[in-house]
């Protein structure tokens, strides 16, 4: 995949219309402005992450963060997904010794629950035959993932796992909001046009105006950009219509 960078972009509009490299700065700021647009809802400019476990189980989320597209515990090479878990507090609990924010309860991940002191987990290896094949009967039991979970919690500018969580970091994929950007960044060169005439209308005396010529041509080249990202092909709208297309009973 092709990319370029906002440099490129920059001193190419600068070329082409024959302004000195000082309106580079000003450029650039239009640009890095574009890329903000773009990237809540056409580039969705994505990024990974790994970060740390504190010691409440707490993740403190990147200055970018805009949205979360999944959370991972790391595992070698492959990445464990973890669901979410709305029913998590949002509030911390803070020590009233040393006034340090701590976990709701210090309750070790290997140990088992018990109810009433006696361990319940003896009847999942109750209903099996003389072959140590399961019989079924397991009525009331659940699937889903019970031990691992977390919540996103906007206001404490972070995510809170459960108390239970396994690892001591996880990796974090999200939607960065295009502001921690410098003339490096690469950007999709289908991207390029869009960004040319982003520049172009703010550049022009028209930048306050959005019925402006200028304007009418940037959002233009967006919704091209649209267009070029969706990698929707014939052959997958004709896939989805058979699909959709089932044998009945004729009369």
């Amino acid at each position: 995949m092709n990319y370029a960078n906002l440099d490129m972009i920059v001193r190419r509009s600068l070329l082409e219309k024959g302004y000195p490299i000082h309106y580079y700065a000003e450029y650039l700021l239009h640009a890095s402005s574009c890329i903000r647009q773009l990237s809540t809802d056409t580039l969705k400019m994505v990024n990974t992450v790994r970060l740390p476990i504190n010691s409440y189980y707490a993740v403190d989320l990147p200055e970018d963060f805009v949205d979360d597209i999944a959370l991972s515990i790391p595992i070698g090479s492959f990445l464990k997904s973890v669901p979410k878990n709305d029913a998590l507090n949002p509030m911390r609990v803070t020590n009233k010794n040393t006034y340090q924010f701590e976990q709701y309860r210090n309750r070790p991940k290997d140990e088992q629950e018990t109810v009433f002191g006696i361990n319940p987990s003896w009847l999942w290896y109750w209903n099996v035959n003389d072959y140590g094949e399961p019989t079924g009967r397991f009525y009331g039991a659940s699937g889903g993932e019970r031990a691992n979970g977390y919540k996103l919690v906007k206001e404490r500018n972070q995510i809170q796992l459960t108390e239970t969580f396994a690892g001591n970091s996880v990796v974090l994929m999200y939607i960065s909001n295009g502001q921690s950007i410098d003339n490096a960044t690469r950007v999709d060169m289908l991207a390029f046009s869009a960004i040319q005439a982003y520049i172009d209308w703010k550049t022009s005396p028209n930048a306050a105006r959005r019925e402006s010529p200028e304007a009418r041509t940037y959002f233009s080249e967006r919704r091209l950009l649209r267009a070029k990202l969706n990698d929707l092909t014939p052959t997958d709208i004709k896939n989805i219509v058979r699909k959709n297309y089932m044998a009945s009973i004729k009369n």
